[in-house]
């Protein structure tokens, strides 16, 4: 084999790459073209995801196979980690440069121009403390209601821009403006304590502004295990009637466990040491504390799995809790909340009601 090199976009030499040859010495590959995501480095950040990941484009244009760390098809993957053999589906790297997009417009997948503790567009001043949207007159609607309000929470570098397809989708189906919420993070990855906080500030505010006495959550990724925890620390199971948990790391992620072994575990990496895979082998681990009762509370509880959710590699059937309905959609990540039919399941688990009911349609407002 050839000897090692650093990488070019990667000075430090965190990653090393073997060029292969044949056994006569001669190159295996005459022009081959290296590709490197290194999300070890701030600029490629990814939340679970890979720490390395590196590929090399052919003039066939074949998928090539990985292994990480140990070898490709077609040359070595260096790290200094020990060997563990383990081999990455292909669309994760689609996943880092969703994730990257979006981290690059400060966690909004849309790039809307409101900042993350922007409170323009709810009822109330929030002093910096969050963001987000709601109330009838952002909505464009009258103030009454016989519904029970719905609170949407996003997930990791993500903001209350997600759930605008949902509002527009309950509101065609009889709800109002006050009916429909959704919170921005003040940070772009908060840690659980953080979105504890938030949430019990949102949801009272929220209560209070309604008169409701309980309201209908709905999680996505990061926020699933979020809405989990306030509601164990602070005992909010009265002010939740309804919980759907979208694609949430409820036993962790094998990639979780994998980048807190390697070190990452700050900015977008922050959550990796709350959602590892082998928590329940940490002593006194949170994840651990919340999984000892998985649907506490007279909740309803409901969850949505995608088959195709490389975030849950080794581990598909984490979002599953133990007590709750949980649905498994053919889709990714992102269409476990974003998906038609994961939108249309949503609306018949709060609101009781088939979403092509008659008698709910109504026009959206302009």
């Amino acid at each position: 084999m050839g000897g090692h090199r650093r990488c070019r976009c990667c000075p430090q030499g965190h990653l090393r790459l073997t060029r292969p040859t044949f056994a006569d010495g001669r190159e295996r590959l005459r022009r081959p073209s290296i590709y490197i995501l290194h999300t070890a480095a701030p600029r490629l950040a990814f939340f679970p995801t890979l720490v390395v990941a590196a590929f090399y484009i052919q003039t066939e244009r074949r998928k090539p196979t990985f292994k990480y760390p140990g070898m490709f098809e077609y040359g070595t993957v260096s790290t200094g980690v020990p060997p563990q053999g383990l081999s990455v589906p292909w669309g994760i790297l689609r996943g880092v440069r969703k994730f990257r997009s979006a981290q690059q417009r400060d966690g909004c997948a849309v790039g809307c121009p409101h900042g993350r503790a922007d409170d323009g567009r709810l009822p109330w001043a929030t002093e910096g403390a969050y963001g987000g949207w709601g109330g009838h007159e952002h909505h464009g609607t009258g103030a009454d209601s016989d519904r029970r309000p719905v609170v949407f929470a996003h997930g990791n570098q993500r903001d209350a821009c997600d759930w605008e397809p949902h509002a527009e989708f309950f509101l065609e189906r009889g709800y109002t403006g006050n009916d429909l919420w959704a919170i921005t993070f003040r940070e772009g990855t908060p840690t659980h304590e953080s979105m504890a906080e938030q949430l019990d500030a949102f949801v009272g505010e929220i209560r209070e502004h309604t008169g409701a006495d309980a309201v209908d959550v709905v999680g996505h990724s990061l926020a699933v295990t979020g809405l989990r925890y306030w509601l164990a620390t602070r005992g909010r199971f009265e002010w939740v009637d309804t919980f759907v948990g979208l694609a949430g790391a409820n036993h962790g992620t094998v990639l979780s466990t994998w980048c807190v072994e390697t070190g990452l575990q700050r900015g977008p990496y922050g959550s990796n040491r709350f959602l590892r895979a082998d928590y329940d082998e940490v002593p006194d681990h949170p994840l651990a504390s919340l999984n000892t009762d998985e649907t506490p509370g007279d909740i309803d509880y409901y969850t949505i799995r995608g088959t195709d959710d490389t975030i849950f590699w080794r581990c598909h059937d984490s979002p599953v809790l133990d007590g709750a309905t949980n649905l498994a959609l053919e889709t990714d990540h992102d269409g476990v909340r974003a998906d038609l039919r994961a939108i249309e399941h949503i609306f018949e688990w709060v609101s009781g009601t088939h979403p092509y009911n008659v008698q709910h349609q109504v026009a959206a407002p302009k």
